[in-house]
């Protein structure tokens, strides 16, 4: 995952974006209103997940980055909510805390066909569909045409046995997606049910036949659905169809990224014949990048040598993924791309190192911390960097990670940050960093110090009870996500999850069905 992303070990669900979850009340209410802490938390942990907002979805994620079991019996209240969203997203927190994939007793209990579809399109996004009892859910039923396909389709990514009968239905449906995909399955078979080329060829015509932009859309859509489901016997026919007049340069650039992914001598050839073919620079970096996303994938060292041309940058993808898909380490080059300076690719190389052996990683985040004395400050890394540097060292050296918080700690930004990657790697060591500087950070530094100290299940006093009822309540400066982890824990602490999992239930009417107001005292 990304190293800036704040939750790096959970997907995020939906994509959704992030929003406020609290009103700003009047500065004279902030300061005096006297406020029950416990009530607030309640309330905003309530009002957030059994709601209409369109960020259900990211509080769910949030609130299972908190890696807690206790969340699983909330997760299972929402599935009782009289409201789609909750019981759609409860289904979904339920597989995430879990790490058990789709429970097929919850989504029995989810009848209308709309969410269940729901459900398995967003696990399918998020990756819980891959380790969710598939055959299992598909023999309850129900389900619309796309959700059926895609887990007929993950079934045949297993290599299991699946039922012609119901994708053979399909093939004439109104969705040209559904009847397109419906066709590559009936292409790739199985060993009970031999490869019938005759729907796809069929398809081809009504495909070409459709005006350009349905056409292109259409197949982009394969082209990501055969990536998904490793469709690897769809991977030639899409690419020949894909090189034809009739589709644009970037359905053929999507039809060879899906190639280098799922069968990729064929991806190879037909990345270097792009590659031979679009020589401008910006074709070249885009291919490189693409082959990079490939490089665990069996890719050929010496392939990467078609989009060096003398220029700096590329030099350095070049080199990075020689080292890769050879086998050796890439440390080295990883820094060489990350200090070559281009945005993109300088991007990728933080997903790769995240991704290296603590150990390996952790020398590319000192190198990346070696830059806080840079004379320029455009270079010095920024307070998102910051944060997901302290969240990846934690894994190896949390001791460095001590000291980057001491060495930051007369920037306000730079201090929350790190204390926000402490927060976000979820490893107990960080409940010591976060004790050490207790009363000497900023208003949101405290917050995330207690935050962190509770989730590690450590002590906390009379005092670090208030400032997390505060920041649970909305007065901790935390973002929306953390604001609810915060809430959380301090439901947690004051023996309120029973009640919390009542109301969110809908067993029991909330005192309120406003938003917990925004406390801001001071420290």
């Amino acid at each position: 995952m990304l190293l800036t992303e704040p939750f790096h070990h959970v997907r995020r669900i939906a994509g959704v974006v992030m929003t406020a979850i609290v009103c700003v009340a009047p500065a004279s209410a902030q300061f005096y209103e006297k406020v029950d802490l416990s009530k607030a938390a309640i309330d905003i942990l309530e009002n957030s997940l059994t709601g209409t907002d369109p960020a259900t979805g990211s509080y769910v994620a949030g609130i299972a980055g908190t890696n807690d079991p206790g969340t699983e019996a909330l997760f299972r209240a929402m599935v009782r909510s009289r409201l789609a969203g909750p019981r759609v997203y409860g289904v979904l927190g339920t597989a995430l805390i879990s790490k058990k994939g789709i429970d097929p007793a919850l989504l029995a209990d989810i009848t209308a066909r709309d969410e269940r579809a729901a459900i398995i399109r967003e696990a399918n996004i998020t990756g819980i569909l891959r380790v969710s009892p598939v055959a299992v859910l598909l023999a309850q039923g129900n389900f619309p045409d796309a959700a059926l396909l895609s887990l007929i389709a993950e079934i045949d990514r297993r290599n299991e046995e699946w039922d012609a009968a119901p994708v053979r239905a399909l093939i004439a449906n109104n969705d040209p997606v559904a009847a397109g995909f419906a066709a590559l399955l009936l292409r790739d078979g199985s060993a009970k049910n031999p490869s019938d080329l005759a729907p796809w060829e069929a398809f081809k015509v009504r495909l070409l036949a459709l005006p350009p932009a349905d056409r292109n859309g259409t197949m982009r859509a394969l082209v990501e659905a055969s990536m998904i489901f490793e469709l690897k016997s769809a991977a030639a026919p899409l690419l020949e169809l894909a090189s034809t007049e009739p589709f644009t340069i970037d359905t053929r650039i999507g039809a060879i990224g899906m190639a280098l992914r799922i069968d990729t001598p064929a991806g190879v050839a037909a990345w270097q014949d792009h590659v031979a073919a679009n020589r401008s620079q910006t074709a070249l970096v885009r291919a490189g990048l693409q082959l990079l996303a490939s490089s665990d994938r069996g890719i050929p060292p010496t392939a990467f040598d078609a989009i060096r041309n003398g220029n700096q940058v590329l030099d350095a993808m070049a080199d990075t993924g020689a080292a890769i898909s050879g086998g050796k380490d890439p440390v080295a080059a990883l820094i060489k791309l990350l200090d070559a300076g281009h945005p993109l690719s300088a991007e990728w190389a933080l997903i790769r190192a995240s991704e290296l052996p603590p150990e390996s990683s952790a020398i590319v985040w000192k190198h990346l911390l070696t830059r806080m004395d840079d004379p320029d400050l455009e270079n010095r890394p920024t307070s998102v960097l910051v944060a997901g540097l302290a969240r990846e060292l934690m894994k190896s050296d949390p001791a460095a990670v001590a000291a980057l918080v001491e060495r930051v700690k007369d920037d306000p930004n730079l201090v929350v940050a790190a204390m926000n990657g402490v927060n976000d790697s979820c490893v107990a060591a960080g409940a010591d960093i976060a004790r050490a500087r207790r009363g000497s950070l900023p208003r949101a530094g405290e917050g995330l110090a207690v935050l962190i100290i509770a989730r590690a299940g450590a002590p906390l006093s009379t005092n670090d009870l208030d400032v997390l009822g505060r920041a649970a309540a909305g007065g901790g400066d935390l973002d929306a996500l953390r604001t609810l982890q915060a809430a959380w824990f301090y439901a947690r602490a004051c023996k309120k999850t029973e009640e919390l999992i009542t109301r969110i239930a809908g067993e029991q009417a909330s005192a309120t069905s406003a938003p917990a107001p925004t406390v801001n005292a001071p420290q």
